[in-house]
């Protein structure tokens, strides 16, 4: 105690009176940026559906599916585990995450049409959010690897430029509009996805193009879950008694989501040679990615046949 009074006298009034103020005003600094950090990082009130559907719409934008997985229905989790999902999604790591959290910020939601009945409950949203793929020169084409080999000002000033768009509201941006399942469990509401659901794949064949063949599918339709792979029999006859070279053409519908069915292994890819009179029996096994985007429920694969001689 002796020690400290002494210690105390050595400095002058005027000196205590500004190491005062500073470590006033550096404790004043400490608390508003711990009260900053607080509301960042405030938790979503799962009791809130509409706080919910933000909280997903943000995280799957931001490719967060750790993230995601929270607000996802205890049906849904059943058929699709947590690092499946994120494995399958594709999920963000690193600074490109950390881009697509800061670009979330700039979802917004609003909603259409609420209809609640027992403990389910229907909303349709209309949303505003950036256009990644208009912002993708700025984001160097959403390249993780270029991304999260950024230098930290580098990161610091694309931050920066990504925030400043934001609050000028010259983001480029797209809408549409969503309806969302939610059920209530206890007392916190979840986005119900069904998962179980699958999705449904149906085949057939278009043969207008030619007379001369005779074509069976093994199956006319699949169900089947996102990451998971199916196969496919053409049973192939010329009619005719010469020999004839086919090509056979795939077609997905919608267009927009062909790119989510591969090819993992097909026997008929390439122009197949068909001898007179014998039926002969191809292959082709697919996989439907596990990024196929939400609510896709069904697609369809025609199998379009044209004799090249």
């Amino acid at each position: 105690m002796k020690q400290l009074e002494n210690c105390s006298r050595a400095i002058p009034m005027k000196n205590r009176f500004h190491l005062a103020l500073l470590l006033h005003m550096a404790l004043i600094r400490v608390f508003l940026a711990v009260g900053t950090a607080h509301a960042a990082e405030r938790p979503v009130d799962l009791q809130d559906p509409m706080q919910v559907i933000s909280a997903y719409l943000r995280a799957t934008y931001a490719r967060d599916f750790a993230e995601a997985y929270r607000y996802v229905s205890n049906e849904d989790r059943k058929i699709r585990d947590l690092n499946r999902y994120v494995r399958e999604r594709g999920a963000y790591s690193g600074f490109t995450l950390e881009a697509g959290k800061k670009l979330s910020e700039g979802v917004e939601i609003t909603t259409l049409r609420q209809t609640e009945s027992s403990r389910q409950l229907q909303v349709s949203i209309k949303y505003r959010m950036p256009n990644p793929k208009k912002l993708s020169p700025l984001l160097l084409n959403w390249d993780p690897f270029r991304l999260n080999s950024l230098s930290p000002p580098d990161r610091k000033q694309l931050l920066d430029t990504l925030e400043k768009r934001r609050k000028e509201g010259s983001l480029e941006m797209s809408e549409g509009v969503e309806t969302f399942e939610l059920v209530k469990e206890g007392a916190e509401w979840r986005l119900f996805l069904n998962w179980a659901a699958g999705v449904k794949i149906s085949t057939a064949l278009d043969l207008t193009k030619t007379a001369d063949l005779d074509v069976r599918l093994s199956k006319n339709e699949f169900v089947v879950q996102p990451g998971d792979t199916f196969e496919i029999l053409l049973r192939i006859k010329n009619k005719t008694d010469q020999v004839l070279v086919a090509r056979i053409g795939h077609i997905v519908a919608p267009q927009h989501i062909a790119d989510y069915l591969d090819f993992v292994q097909c026997g008929f890819l390439l122009p197949i040679t068909l001898q007179p009179g014998k039926e002969q029996e191809y292959s082709g096994t697919y996989m439907l990615r596990g990024s196929l985007p939400e609510g896709i429920r069904q697609l369809a694969l025609t199998y379009d046949f044209k004799i090249l001689k």
